[in-house]
């Protein structure tokens, strides 16, 4: 019977460490939420933070937003001009390429000519060669 008043001393002592142990998580529980809503304090207060850190970041970009497109067409008003200068540009190397291609193409016809005159010369040369040979 020593071994069963032993287990019965073992159960209570468990049972009140077991009753302690869920008191002082209770107390714990308590502490961590003082409202009462089943949200730790500590959490409701970070969340908080977050959420007024993410409407400032919000208001911050549409600040920005609004200094960058003062127009208020939806397009940075800097890229607006990025765009014409980049339209001039291309224009002007397009009108650049056409004036090189010309010249290009009036020497290739001047070269031309000059090298059809030059082959026509040497042709009457050697036909007058030719005919003197042909007298002689």
């Amino acid at each position: 019977m020593d071994l069963r008043k032993k287990c019965e001393e073992l159960k209570a002592q468990t049972e009140s460490a077991l009753a302690q142990a869920e008191a002082k998580y209770q107390e714990l529980k308590k502490s961590a939420d003082r409202d009462g809503n089943g949200v730790p304090d500590a959490l409701q207060a970070a969340w908080t933070q977050a959420r007024e850190a993410g409407e400032s970041a919000r208001a911050r970009l549409a600040e920005m937003k609004k200094g960058l497109d003062k127009d208020h067409d939806g397009v940075p008003d800097a890229l607006k001009g990025l765009s014409e200068e980049t339209s001039k540009a291309l224009e002007a190397a397009k009108t650049h390429a056409a004036a090189l291609t010309k010249a290009a193409q009036e020497r290739l016809a001047k070269a031309a000519d000059a090298a059809s005159g030059a082959a026509k010369a040497t042709a009457d040369a050697a036909a007058k060669a030719i005919d003197s040979v042909k007298k002689a």
